[in-house]
């Protein structure tokens, strides 16, 4: 073949690829304009007792709150619920389905609420307004200082059945908080309610991760002067030290069974990755090198660690096997990264990345390494990353407004918000699993 034919060949092929690369462009941008969110009512909750109203109220709004977070469903607003509709009738077989499906919802929630001591009695259902079928039911008790509970647990099974995913509506976060010079370890629910301090150290304790089952907390604490490791369990109430070797323990992560830890220590005068039992037994090494290793993380699998180490000339994200073995270099997108979190279905890392002009930025990248893309975008520092348990959302701190706050990231919508009625100076969020 001739030397032009080539050239002809090659002109004409990079054309092709040009008019996909367009189209697929195209189709992306098409996406992004398009609601694909399934409109969903969710009124008040029905109640033959008066003294549950508000409380019929606040609960509906949980679940709608869920859902509208999932970034799946479009909630519809109480101007368009149907003429002359003041609230839900005890009575299901009163609910006028056909009345409901000309708002053109796709789906309707029914609650109704009952007390039963010291006990809520919670009825929930999910109709299709299209079939004019119930989809499913829910029958749940929850102690009454605990209404919110409920409500939570129904969003995740309406997301569940209609999207095949659990939602994440009964999940915690845990984090640090307070003033410079005093930082005690909180927990609150995913979405702000419920504030609760665990520890009282009257120090500074930072850091936590909460275990797989949620029961436990690690973080970093100077409560005993020095940089040591504390296991804070949440059915005791009682903190115990997890490591307190000579120089710095910083650093935890639990493994995805929760009989382990990976932590950072210096002992032997530098900054390596070590393993120990979750009692603090068995300390094993796993990285030996001259340069900075430290802030690991277990993939879901519990077969890889990834971690950060400067090793290359500045800090940057690897993984390695259990073992120590194998590491293998994952960020590459230019600048520094810090702080990686496996998501829980193993397929991404979110990290920090520190670019020229940018500040720090949440990013997120395949597991491999690729396709690394920047989900934060503020002028602030935002830092700490950690996954829910359905690996579609990421809270994290940030600076943007001051004040360090807690914000979330939707992969679903693309959507960053402020995590709501935490008002105190928060950092280090860590998301726990959900409640059973």
């Amino acid at each position: 073949m001739k030397r032009n034919t080539w050239q002809i060949l090659m002109v004409l092929w990079t054309m092709v690829l040009a008019t996909q690369s367009v189209w697929a462009q195209m189709e992306i941008e098409s996406r992004r304009n398009i609601d694909a969110r399934i409109p969903i009512a969710v009124p008040p909750c029905a109640s033959e007792d008066p003294a549950l109203a508000a409380l019929a109220t606040e609960l509906a709004q949980v679940v709608a709150d869920d859902l509208a977070f999932s970034g799946l469903f479009s909630v519809l607003s109480a101007d368009r619920y149907p003429a002359g509709f003041t609230a839900l009738d005890p009575d299901v077989q009163k609910l006028d389905r056909d009345l409901w499906a000309s708002t053109k919802a796709e789906h309707l929630v029914f609650g109704n609420l009952k007390q039963d001591g010291d006990q809520l009695v919670t009825e929930f259902r999910l109709f299709d307004l299209f079939t004019k079928t119930q989809v499913f039911g829910l029958l749940l008790k929850v102690d009454k200082k605990f209404p919110r509970l409920a409500a939570h647990h129904f969003s995740e099974q309406i997301i569940l059945n209609l999207d095949g995913t659990e939602g994440i509506g009964t999940s915690e976060i845990c984090f640090s908080a307070g003033a410079t010079g005093s930082k005690e370890i909180y927990v609150a629910d995913y979405d702000g309610a419920n504030v609760k301090q665990v520890t009282k150290h009257n120090s500074i304790s930072i850091k936590p991760k909460f275990s797989p089952d949620g029961t436990k907390i690690a973080y970093l604490s100077y409560k005993d002067r020095y940089t040591f490791l504390y296991v804070f369990d949440r059915i005791t109430g009682k903190s115990v030290p997890l490591s307190k070797e000579v120089g710095l323990n910083i650093a935890p992560a639990w493994s995805p069974d929760g009989k382990q830890l990976a932590h950072v220590l210096s002992k032997d005068g530098n900054n390596e990755i070590y393993l120990r039992n979750a009692d603090g037994t068995n300390l094993q090494r796993l990285t030996r090198n001259r340069d900075v290793d430290t802030s690991p993380v277990f993939a879901p699998s519990g077969t890889h660690i990834a971690f950060v180490s400067d090793r290359g000339g500045s800090a940057q994200i690897y993984s390695m096997d259990l073992n120590g073995e194998n590491v293998k270099r994952l960020s590459y997108q230019g600048g520094a990264s810090y702080d990686p979190a496996w998501s829980p279905d193993g397929k991404f890392i979110a990290y920090v990345a520190e670019k020229r002009g940018d500040g720090l930025e949440i990013y997120v990248m395949n597991a491999d390494g690729s396709s690394a893309q920047r989900v934060s975008n503020s002028q602030g520092s935002n830092e700490s990353p950690s996954w829910s348990a359905d690996s579609r959302h990421i809270v994290f701190s940030s600076t943007r407004h001051g004040q360090k706050s807690l914000y979330n990231f939707s992969l679903e919508s693309g959507e960053e918000r402020k995590v709501p009625r935490i008002s105190l100076s928060s950092e280090g969020p860590s998301w726990g699993p959900r409640r059973r």
